[in-house]
């Protein structure tokens, strides 16, 4: 009867590990990266793809042909950026930015 308890404990901790490093959250391959989706605004004059940070905020990259990432409405990545600055830009969507590091997530 105990043999058959322990061996149900085991089973359980097995899965329940299992299940918790499914679980967990890609970590980022870039340091001190933020949560972020792609955004398409290829519709908008002047506008291309750009990158929405968690928080909201539109952020408009002038290197993101530079990145191997596929690019697709809403995909969830991790982005490092800087501000460009001195640029311009006619879709006035977000604040213009260099890509530093950009990871899947």
């Amino acid at each position: 009867m105990k043999k058959i308890f322990y061996k149900k404990i085991v089973a359980l901790t097995f899965i329940v590990l299992a299940l918790a490093t499914l679980s967990c959250n890609k970590e980022s391959e870039c340091d001190n990266s933020q949560r972020a989706k792609l955004v398409n605004m290829t519709g908008l004059d002047g506008c291309s793809w750009m990158i929405e940070i968690n928080n909201g905020t539109k952020i408009e990259p002038t290197n993101l042909n530079d990145f191997s990432i596929n690019l697709k409405e809403n995909k969830k990545i991790w982005v490092v950026y800087h501000t460009a600055p001195r640029m311009v830009s006619i879709c006035m969507h977000g604040e213009i930015v260099t890509i530093d590091c950009i990871s899947e997530r």
